[in-house]
């Protein structure tokens, strides 16, 4: 994983190209402190890359990697970048790195464009091809590596990160107002192609983009569709099997390899099976705690199991948040739109701390395993509209006994799964973005997203959407800052798209059945996992007392601040920030939002 920056701009002179280009790759020395490199393979044509050194640790993984005509700088991983070599040799190209950058300069050079196709991993990189005299650029199917660009007529600016995209002469400072209003209303830091900036945007998830010069053309490579499955085959079996195989393929790397750790279902399957397929001798794990959100004991029980593991364990230090805080929304580009990553922040601290460079993560699993317990409203409505009443009924019951639900909640649940059946997601998101929290931006607040139908059924079309549109990206995107931030690369096994494609293609009941989120992947790991952590029934992240405790203590200083947003209505924002003052937890997370949201509106350069 590293930093790419770069661009293509011929109205520039060679100084202040130079200049720019600099400006852009220092800024990112955190996502590449092995190696800074730049190059300029054509006239107005610059590359810029920050290395942090994984594969191939020589100096011949160098980038930007030239090879004849083609000239790349690039982020990521290619997980079978070594089958792809072998193919690749077997057609009679040459080999002068063991880096899996060069395996993507010869698979363009090879199968062009497509060569996207061929790839499993994360990526985001740009692609100069002088012969073709255009730039190639493409970002991984799930969005797990970022690419940001500005592009105006005749010039196009690229980076991995915001804060080198405002060295750019396109760059002007102008806010999206948009992004601001669905980052307080929903949490999303991200969607589409936008971004908290109006000229600077996104690629998304599975989409190539090519400059010729003045046009930039995006189309999509990929799109995650519902396929039919084989019906003689065990969708436990299968799971495990394509799970294992993005493990193998997950944990190929020349540097020392470990795992975040929160002691819950994900993070625990990772862990599990690394310790099944490889019987390493040391493996690390990372681990955040707090008084009143400690899961240590459900840790210990992984940790007694495969005694090789190293764990290590942090209480942040309460004089530490506020640092924290200040430093994560410095490196974010954008607010810290949830305490839960200042959570992650630290076990990125405490892994750097222990020199390691790679971390396996959990993450992505939730949004096609239906971790979440909102999905619960949209396996009811799958049943509801396909009459199957008993199922619902019977599902339904069975989680109010083992989630010891009082009446209240059973009818809460009942009529969000009969609404979830009515309306489409649009409606449902609709009704949240302007009724679930306080509307502090008055008649300015307007409906600025779209939720398509992807499918049918209500429980696969949410899955969807939790993948690409609300919150996965969003994330993405703060794992990446996290981990960068401490020069971590952090890898994310379960959004193999192998993997990834046959879950969400699996019927309901292997995904929530009785009383169980992510049954198939229980029922498929449970020979390799503590049985307390394969059963357990009560779901938690990265749990932060953050938005209740701390900004009542060491973030109180957040609350005190002038409102510097104009956007917000401060009558309604002085009334909110009382009665949480008093004890009203409500509306916490919003209160947290709008905070943070001023706080880095202050502070904007």
């Amino acid at each position: 994983m590293c930093g790419i920056s770069g661009f293509v701009d011929k109205a520039l002179s060679k100084d202040d190209a130079q200049a720019i280009i600099a400006r852009m790759v220092g800024s990112q020395l955190h996502r590449g402190p092995d190696y800074q490199g730049i190059d300029s393979p054509s006239e107005g044509v610059w590359l810029g890359h920050n290395r942090l050194a994984i594969i191939d640790l020589t100096p011949d993984g160098h980038q930007p990697m030239a090879r004849g005509h083609l000239t790349i700088s690039y982020n990521g991983e290619i997980y079978n970048y070594i089958e792809i070599r072998t193919e690749l040799e077997k057609a009679g190209y040459h080999f002068t790195s063991h880096s899996d950058t060069e395996v993507i300069l010869k698979a363009y050079e090879h199968w062009g464009a497509d060569c996207v196709q061929h790839f499993r991993g994360m990526w985001a990189f740009a692609l100069w091809d002088a012969q073709k005299n255009r730039l190639f650029c493409s970002r991984d199917r799930f969005g797990i590596k970022p690419f940001h660009y500005i592009h105006k007529g005749e010039a196009f600016y690229f980076a991995s990160e915001i804060k080198a995209l405002k060295h750019s002469r396109l760059y002007s400072g102008r806010l999206n107002s948009f992004q601001l209003m669905r980052d307080v209303q929903l949490g999303w830091s991200v969607y589409s192609n936008e971004t908290h900036f109006h000229e600077i945007k996104q690629l998304r998830p599975g989409e190539n983009l090519i400059f010729d010069g003045q046009w930039a053309f995006i189309y999509p490579y990929y799109c995650l569709e519902y396929v039919h499955l084989d019906p003689t085959s065990q969708p436990a079996e299968e799971f495990r099997a394509r799970f294992f195989e993005s493990i193998r393929l997950h944990m190929r790397a020349d540097v020392e390899v470990g795992s975040t750790f929160s002691g819950g279902l994900d993070s625990s399957a990772v862990v599990s099976a690394v310790q099944h397929l490889f019987s390493p001798e040391k493996f690390q794990t990372f681990t955040v705690w707090y008084e009143g959100a400690d899961e240590r004991p459900f840790a210990r029980q992984v940790w007694k199991k495969y005694p090789v593991i190293t764990p290590h364990t942090l209480q942040p230090n309460p004089n530490e948040i506020s640092e924290a805080f200040v430093r994560a929304t410095r490196q974010f580009d954008i607010p810290v739109s949830g305490s839960s990553y200042l959570s992650q922040y630290f076990v990125m601290k405490l892994a750097n701390e222990q020199g390691i460079k790679v971390l396996l993560d959990g993450q992505g699993s939730d949004e096609y395993l239906m971790g979440y317990h909102h999905s619960l409203y949209r396996l009811f409505a799958t049943y509801i509209r396909q009459g199957r009443l008993l199922a619902f009924i019977r599902e339904l019951s069975t989680f109010s006994q083992m989630q010891q639900w009082g009446l209240g909640k059973v009818v809460d649940v009942f009529l969000k799964s009969m609404l979830s059946s009515l309306l489409t997601e649009q409606h449902l998101y609709r009704l949240e973005y302007h009724h679930f929290y306080p509307n502090a931006f008055g008649r300015l607040l307007k409906t600025n997203f779209f939720f398509k139908t992807i499918d049918a059924e209500p429980l696969r079309n949410f899955s969807w959407h939790l993948l690409y549109t609300s919150i996965l990206q969003t994330l993405l995107l703060h794992e990446d800052r996290n981990s960068m931030a401490f020069s971590i690369e952090a890898r994310v096994p379960f959004l193999d798209h192998h993997l990834v494609e046959y879950t969400y293609s699996l019927p309901p009941h292997w995904k929530i059945y009785k009383g169980y989120t992510k049954y198939v992947l229980r029922k498929a790991l449970a020979d390799i996992m503590p049985e307390g952590i394969t059963w357990r029934v009560d779901k938690k992240g990265f749990v932060t007392p953050g938005e209740i405790l701390w900004l009542r203590n060491q973030l109180r200083w957040l609350l005190d601040e002038d409102m510097h947003l104009p956007l917000i209505e401060r009558a309604i924002w002085e009334r909110e920030k009382v009665k949480f003052l008093i004890g009203d937890n409500k509306n916490a997370r919003w209160i947290w939002r709008v905070a943070s949201l001023n706080y880095w509106y202050k502070n904007l350069k």
